[in-house]
């Protein structure tokens, strides 16, 4: 090739001068500057220059030439254009042009053209060498120039055209020869067009061209031809470096060769694609005629990093057209496609580096030869190869096969074979050598998808046992989604009206060696009574959900390409919970269920509701499942505002602990959840740290209990001086008001003093593993009790002993009588929690309606029945025994003095008591000793409705209007009375202490449900202002911003909490906290 090359480059050089010019003449716009003559102006030769047969012109510095003038160079030979000196050039203006027509010998050597519109028409033996062409949108058009060269020039965004045209009568001649060497064009475009059939024959030669931002199009009709492009190089264009079309050859000849077959050829020979948005393009026209071969061969070449495709071959209506693609490189592409193309052979090729599939064939052919490489290639279906829509890779025995580290996002990361449409690999040889080595999928076929071996086919030769393989669904199975077991029969399952039906399904396909693996696929789903499918699923290579919910019973028919498996499945009855809609046929809450905001779910037998509500079975001691249809069971389904969350809640009937707040759970969450117990200074549920906490907490209070009488004792703190009647109400109404007047920001001593004085704990305890509100209730009442008996012992000593009695002085019964009056409220409060009772109603299943009375503080036991109906007799008896007689003496003690204590059987019994009463009215004046009993009395309505009420955040504007009323009718009867007690001061501490009541709930009710008053904060408030004394970097007394909390996360920031209980979440309650 090479030697045949350079034997036509010599015989086109000496031909160009075969005739020896005998003119010379010198062209320069300056001829006074040049020593050589004749020169005149290019104007004076230009024109019709027919006349200057072997001449040479000689261009010195610049010429110029205007639109009105061109250089016309008409059926002359033997004329040369020459450049003298240094930068000879011709500029043409306002589209002048140089036209070369039916000419022979021209030569264009050391020359600048700008700007010039160049023509050469119809000649031969035309030579351009050494020159520039520079112009923006300037043509240089070629055609039918035979023996062309275009030597060692520089094209600047010039538009070159060589085209050839049929002739009028046929040639038999030697070939055309055209040669285009040492040439760079940069954004310059030039086209190829091959039109003259097979009148004649033409070989092009392109050797070291380098296009530079620029691209090169052939455009090719059934002609004979050979183009070789040798050494060539295709960069930075942003578009196709070099496309090839065919098109259809509209003008028809009869010119005949010997040959008995016409094969034209096209080389593209050690040359690079680089650096551009498609590489290397050979497009399809119209159909070619079936009489001319056509003969591509690619070979030794460097096709890289273009953006989308290296190569593009679409062999579409060239069923003759053979593609030899040879020791070639395909590196670092967008991809590289075949398409439509059945007669393409490979060898040797190596395609690495490529971001969208290494090598898609799509309706192709292709034979591999000798090394087929694929590496690091990435791709969606096929990371190395893709073989699409009916193609076929065939491997020939010299074929070596290796797949090395190539990824695909979904599925075939080295090879994917299409199966649907009969895509395949075949092998003309056995044991030929596959190289299948860390290749990897998103999903299915790391190594090969859609290819298995079968045992008539030859055999590859695995270098690597342990590859990764799938293909197409070939089964479909009902599967258990924590291992992907298959079964492959037919389920049957009983339903409900309305339920979702669940499938797990997994599809399966034969990977390399003909197992079964998991793949992934579409899954058609039937319902067999209806003509068509109602849905179409995704699977993954994963156990996978379908979902279907019917109305009527039938079989479900799943349906893949290859298999169909069927699914049968009957409608029962509907679950306890839930009937049958008449309008909908599905199963919805049942009568007994149904209120409003409550929704039930027949899908997933599930039950919704706002909050706030509690909905179960009576019996919660019965077990069973969801979907029991036949259970003789009641339902309730009540309001409850005591422990319920006020929360949205789903449910199911046989788990209605999610109904339930701080781990509570069982009947209308009446009791805490396994494990957790109830705690003392509050009602919610906590983790006990042991068992041994009991004995070391009432080791505790039992000291403490003789620490508080001695105490009182000791600083005489008693209500005999008259200073406490006043600050007790006064820490009665705010320890029963405190969830409504509480806020974050308290003071937390001035609180614990509070809690101390209604003898509560102050915090929140478990007492012992496994409490509950009954023994709750009996420990209440045993602190009180547990301090009458100190000082009642106490008496009893100082009656016997007279150092114990002169020790104590005159204290033991007004401390008796302090205790008294601090336990009122608290055993008050405690009698009307054990005697609160709760109707609920009960809706069974054989349809009967009946009420069943409940203890309202836990409403898993049945009032004043079982355990509960000691608790209840004994707290009548502290209300018969204690609270009234308490009471009426307090409040009519001076009815009794003068109109009772006559009679001899009462007067003992006065007697009796009246030191104890004489505590209480000692400091009252005489008229109104039956103030401390109007106290008493003006605690019993605040605090049943304190006690009773179901939300204090609903119940809050009643709570302070009930409270305020009292405090209005206290206050104005003390107004009126003038002072009670005998002292100014006792009358004007009792006063401070109702009107600091009267301000909280003045402030409270000015407030709105989302900003409640800190009572501590209106106590520092009123102390400060009595003090004149108020810090600058206080905080606000009101805090409006902050958000609606729940009783039990208010009292959660006033109360502190034994350290090692574990408590949970906070939520709204009614029940004071003890």
């Amino acid at each position: 090739m090479s030697f045949l090359f350079i034997a036509i480059v010599v015989f086109l050089f000496f031909s160009s001068f075969c005739s020896v010019s005998s003119h010379q003449y010198y062209v320069s716009d300056d001829c006074s500057s040049v020593t050589h003559t004749p020169c005149h102006p290019l104007s004076v030769y230009a024109g019709n220059m027919s006349q200057y047969n072997n001449t040479i012109f000689y261009f010195i510095g610049t010429s110029s030439i205007n639109n009105d003038v061109g250089i016309k160079l008409n059926a002359v030979k033997n004329v040369t254009l020459h450049g003298l000196h240094r930068s000879p050039k011709i500029n043409c203006w306002n589209y002048a042009f140089i036209l070369v027509n039916n000419s022979i010998y021209i030569i264009i050597s050391n020359m600048l053209v700008r700007h010039c519109q160049v023509f050469v028409r119809s000649s031969t033996n035309i030579t351009i060498t050494g020159s520039y062409f520079a112009a923006y949108g300037s043509t240089l058009s070629l055609t039918n120039v035979f023996d062309l060269k275009v030597l060692s020039s520089v094209f600047f965004a010039y538009h070159v055209r060589l085209s050839y045209d049929p002739l009028t009568v046929c040639s038999n001649e030697l070939i055309y020869h055209s040669l285009m060497a040492n040439v760079t064009l940069t954004y310059s475009r030039m086209e190829l067009h091959i039109l003259h059939g097979t009148t004649y024959n033409v070989s092009t030669i392109f050797d070291n061209v380098d296009f530079q931002y620029t691209y090169f199009c052939m455009v090719l009709q059934d002609s004979l031809f050979s183009v070789s492009i040798i050494k060539s190089s295709f960069h930075d264009a942003n578009s196709e470096a070099m496309i090839i079309v065919f098109e259809e050859n509209l003008k028809s000849d009869n010119c005949k060769f010997c040959d008995a077959s016409l094969t034209s050829t096209i080389i593209i020979e050690d040359s690079r694609f680089y650096y551009n948005f498609k590489g290397l393009r050979i497009c399809r026209g119209m159909n070619l005629h079936e009489a001319m071969d056509y003969h591509f061969i690619i070979k030794s070449c460097l096709i890289h990093d273009n953006t989308y495709e290296g190569l593009f071959i679409d062999g579409r209506f060239m069923r003759l057209t053979q593609f030899n693609i040879i020791d070639t490189e395909l590196i670092g592409n967008g991809g590289n496609t075949i398409v439509y193309s059945t007669t393409v052979t490979m060898c040797n090729v190596t395609v690495a580096n490529s971001h969208s599939t290494g090598l898609a064939l799509i309706k192709s052919s292709v034979t591999i030869k000798n090394n087929f490489i694929f590496t690091n290639n990435t791709g969606t279906v096929g990371g190395g190869l893709a073989i699409n829509d009916s193609s076929k890779l065939i491997l020939t025995s010299s074929a070596n096969l290796k797949i090395i580290n190539n990824h695909a996002s979904y599925k075939g990361g080295g090879i994917y074979v299409d199966e649907s449409t009969n895509s395949d690999v075949k092998l003309e040889a056995p044991n030929i050598p596959l190289t299948l080595m860390n290749n990897s999928a998103g999903l299915v076929g790391g190594d090969i998808y859609g290819y298995f071996k079968s045992l008539n086919k030859n055999q590859f030769n695995l270098t690597n046992q342990h590859i990764i393989s799938t293909g197409n669904a070939k089964e479909i199975c009902f599967c258990d989604p924590t291992n992907i077991l298959e079964s492959c029969s037919d389920f049957e399952n009983n339903q409900y009206p309305g339920q979702t039906l669940k499938f797990f399904v997994a599809l399966f396909g034969y990977n390399y060696f003909g197992s079964l693996t998991a793949t992934d696929g579409t899954v058609k789903v039937y319902d067999e009574s209806t003509p068509s499918f109602f849905s179409q699923i995704y699977i993954t290579n994963t156990c996978s959900l379908i979902e279907y919910t019917p109305n009527h019973e039938g079989r479900i028919v799943f349906h893949t390409e290859h298999i169909s498996t069927y699914f049968n499945y009957t409608l029962n009855e509907c679950p306890i919970g839930f009937s049958t809609s008449s309008s909908q046929g599905i199963c919805t809450c049942s009568p007994r269920v149904s209120r409003e905001n409550v929704t039930c779910n027949a899908s997933s037998l599930n039950i919704s509701h706002n909050g706030l509500l509690w909905i179960g079975i009576h019996n919660t001691r019965i077990h069973f499942n969801a979907n029991t249809t036949n259970l003789s069971a009641c339902i309730i389904n009540e309001d409850c505002l005591l422990y319920c969350t006020p929360n949205p809640v789903t449910f199911k009937l046989n788990d209605t602990d999610t109904q339930c707040a701080n781990n509570r759970g069982q009947r209308m969450c009446g009791s805490c959840t396994e494990g957790y117990s109830l705690l003392m200074g509050s009602n919610k549920c906590g983790h006990c740290p042991n068992n041994y906490m009991a004995i070391a907490w009432v080791i505790l209070f039992a000291v403490m209990g003789v620490l508080l009488v001695v105490l009182l004792i000791a600083l005489n703190l008693t209500v005999s001086l008259g200073t406490l009647n006043g600050l007790l109400f006064y820490a009665n109404i705010v320890k029963l008001y405190e969830p409504v007047f509480s806020r974050k920001g308290a003071l937390p001593v001035l609180s614990q003093v509070i809690s101390w004085i209604n003898l509560d704990f102050g915090s929140e305890i478990c007492f012992y593993n496994g409490m509950d509100s009954y023994a709750k209730q009996w420990l209440q009442f045993a602190f009180p009790l547990y301090l009458w008996i100190i000082i009642i012992i106490i008496i009893q000593l100082c009656r016997r002993y007279g150092k114990i009695s002169r020790l104590m002085g005159s204290h033991a019964v007004p401390v008796l009588s302090t205790l008294f009056l601090l336990s009122y409220t608290k055993l008050v409060r405690t009698i009307v929690i054990v005697l609160h009772k709760r109707e609920v109603t009960l809706h069974c299943t054989n349809e009967s309606v009946r009420s069943v009375s409940l203890w309202y503080e836990d409403p898993n036991v049945e009032y004043a029945k079982g355990k509960h109906a000691v608790l209840f007799a004994f707290a009548l008896m502290v209300a018969v025994f204690f609270i009234i007689p308490y009471t009426l003496f307090l409040l009519l003690n001076s009815f009794y003095e003068k109109h009772l204590s006559n009679f001899k059987v009462l007067k003992k019994v006065w007697n009796r008591f009246k030191p104890i009463i004489d505590a209480y009215s000692g400091p009252m004046k005489d008229e109104y000793r039956f103030w401390p009993g109007l106290l008493l009395l003006a605690r019993i309505p605040v605090l049943l409705s304190v006690t009773l009420v179901d939300s204090f955040i609903q119940s809050q504007h009643f709570l302070l209007a009930m409270l305020l009323t009292v405090l209005a009718i206290v206050l104005s009867l003390g107004y009126c009375f003038g002072g009670v007690y005998m002292k100014r001061m006792n009358n004007a501490i009792e006063t401070w202490f109702l009107f600091n009541l009267c301000i909280m709930v003045g402030l409270s009710v000015a407030l709105n449900d989302k900003s409640k008053l800190s009572y501590m904060k209106c106590c520092n408030t009123l102390i400060k202002g009595f003090t004149k004394k108020q810090d600058e970097d206080d905080k606000p007394l009101l805090d409006m911003t902050e958000s609606h909390k729940t009783v039990d996360q208010q009292m959660q920031e006033i109360l502190p909490t034994f350290s090692s209980v574990k408590l949970s979440d906070s939520r709204e309650s009614v029940v004071d906290l003890f």
